[in-house]
């Protein structure tokens, strides 16, 4: 078999492989008990097109919290911020989010905490 032919085949097979974005780090974490929730961070393992992708925060009853839009932290091409209207009362809650990386792959989940005093 001809050495070039297999590295460009090689070349080929791994070049089909792509990373999606995934979530690396939340604030507050996933399955957290925290007080003063005022903010939701959410870090993806490579940078996120912000205006393509939503963070969404439901109540326990699985009841929608009316939030603005998640923004891209200007520091930060990896974070979405959320910055809630008012503390949120005691509860648990769930985070669900969808994104597409910069380079168009999409992906979502969601997680939950307890918001407490």
């Amino acid at each position: 078999m001809n050495k070039n032919w297999c590295l460009g085949l090689f070349a080929l097979l791994c070049g089909g492989v792509a990373a999606h974005p995934h979530l690396a780090q939340s604030l507050p974490a996933a399955d957290s008990k925290t007080a003063e929730v005022r903010d939701l961070r959410l870090v993806f393992s490579e940078a996120v097109e912000a205006r393509l992708s939503a963070v969404h925060l439901e109540t326990g009853e699985e009841r929608t919290v009316t939030e603005p839009e998640a923004q891209a932290d200007a520091a930060d091409p990896k974070a979405l911020v959320v910055h809630l209207f008012e503390r949120l009362p005691p509860g648990i809650y769930t985070v669900r989010w969808s994104v597409v990386g910069a380079d168009g792959h999409k992906a979502s989940g969601s997680y939950s905490f307890l918001a407490s005093r």
